[in-house]
């Protein structure tokens, strides 16, 4: 935890990285904001669908504050919500997901395809 945290005040960030291609391709990104963390997660008709906030637990508190809002018909909220759970997991910070992915009529295989490139991508962020 603490070596990732030392890293971010390096040349290493903000990270950036893209997954999958055409209609599965997702963007993310991983930024500092302050001691803390904002991540982005986009792709295809990217916009605001949901924003997760996730605290770490602390000595005093054996849970981690969650905060989840998503945009009512949107679907990104389980998506931001673990995205964020495992930056603050892995960080030992606050994380901010923001998370918008839009594409018309998708598949259930592009939808399951999307989901797995945005695991990979948070995992790859954090160096896993």
């Amino acid at each position: 935890m603490d070596d990732f945290n030392n890293t971010a005040q390096g040349r290493f960030f903000p990270r950036e990285l893209v997954v999958g291609q055409g209609r599965e391709k997702v963007e993310l990104s991983l930024r500092p904001h302050g001691r803390d963390w904002l991540l982005t997660i986009g792709g295809g008709d990217t916009h605001v669908g949901a924003v997760a906030v996730v605290a770490p637990t602390t000595l005093q508190e054996d849970q981690p504050h969650e905060s989840l809002t998503v945009v009512p018909g949107h679907k990104e909220g389980p998506l931001a919500l673990l995205a964020a759970r495992r930056v603050a997991e892995v960080t030992g910070r606050t994380c901010v997901c923001l998370a918008g992915v839009h594409q018309n009529q998708a598949t259930e295989s592009e939808i399951q395809a999307i989901v797995s490139n945005i695991e990979r991508g948070t995992s790859k962020l954090l160096g896993d």
